[in-house]
């Protein structure tokens, strides 16, 4: 019998299959998923492409733990498990906000924040297992301060405008090849805008010794603060927690800024899918 636990960004989501002594079985990549921007027939179709790849009977798999960006109401849930169900057809689908995964992932049972600073930002107070209080993200658009979608947006309006040191122009257009043109059509007009601005955020790479890159994402920075830590009553009484690679590749301004803000980080990963599968190997029941 097998267990597989998900996690899903909106660029990528890591799979792992896991026996009933907890032993890995398999690990898959797919593209991210999120209910807002796709149906669970686009969804199941991109997964069951990279599954049919994989000598498992899927039948045998008794539980999926799916931790998705969007996955915030029962509504958008039900897009994922009736995706997943097809797939793995006697298993029982639980699915959860990313959120959660930021939680277990970073503070297991004890009491924190839990942050994403990823493609997306977001929130919550955990306290013994359970999420507490949100301050609601609302997407790229309105929220996801210091997020990869954010400071895409900042770098970009920055080139659109011709404001960008020149050196900085010259490595934009050599590192990314497109056109004015060619972003203001992907940005408008193409599926999943947040992830095609997110991808800017990798120019700000080995890039910060420039002060308008380094500006953009202490402000970013403090914007997450003062947004979606600050608001919660006490907060300095509790560690923080972050996933996401905008917090672990910028950590050392992440930890600046929340000294400042009075606060610790407890820790920081890039990905949670090894706590989150350390999390459900030594779990025999979880919460849902």
């Amino acid at each position: 019998m097998y267990k597989v636990i998900a996690d899903s960004g909106s660029t990528k989501t890591d799979w792992v299959v896991i026996d009933d002594q907890s032993t890995v079985i398999k690990r898959i990549k797919t593209i991210g998923f999120n209910p807002y921007f796709q149906t669970s027939e686009v969804i199941f179709n991109e997964m069951h492409r990279v599954f049919l790849e994989c000598r498992i009977d899927f039948s045998k798999v008794t539980d999926v733990h799916y931790y998705g960006a969007g996955c915030s109401s029962e509504e958008k849930n039900l897009i994922i498990k009736n995706a997943l169900q097809p797939q793995f057809i006697k298993a029982q689908i639980h699915v959860n906000h990313d959120l959660i995964a930021a939680a277990r992932s970073t503070l297991g049972d004890s009491t924190g924040i839990a942050c994403i600073l990823g493609t997306g930002a977001n929130s919550c107070t955990w306290e013994n297992g359970n999420e507490i209080e949100n301050i609601a993200s609302h997407g790229y658009i309105f929220g996801d301060e210091g997020s990869g979608s954010y400071l895409g947006i900042e770098l970009v309006k920055l080139y659109l405008s011709g404001s960008l040191h020149p050196d900085l122009h010259l490595l934009f257009e050599e590192q990314f090849k497109l056109t004015k043109d060619q972003i203001l059509n992907t940005t408008y007009r193409e599926k999943n805008p947040n992830v095609f601005l997110a991808n800017f955020a990798r120019f700000y790479h080995n890039k910060l010794d420039y002060p308008e890159l380094r500006n953009i994402i202490v402000k970013g920075f403090n914007n997450f603060f003062e947004v979606r830590i600050l608001p919660y009553k006490n907060y300095k009484k509790y560690p923080l927690g972050f996933v996401g690679s905008i917090a672990y590749f910028y950590r050392d301004i992440l930890e600046e800024v929340a000294e400042k803000h009075g606060m610790e980080i407890k820790k920081i990963t890039r990905c949670p899918i090894e706590e989150l599968t350390q999390y459900h190997s030594e779990k025999e029941t979880i919460k849902i």
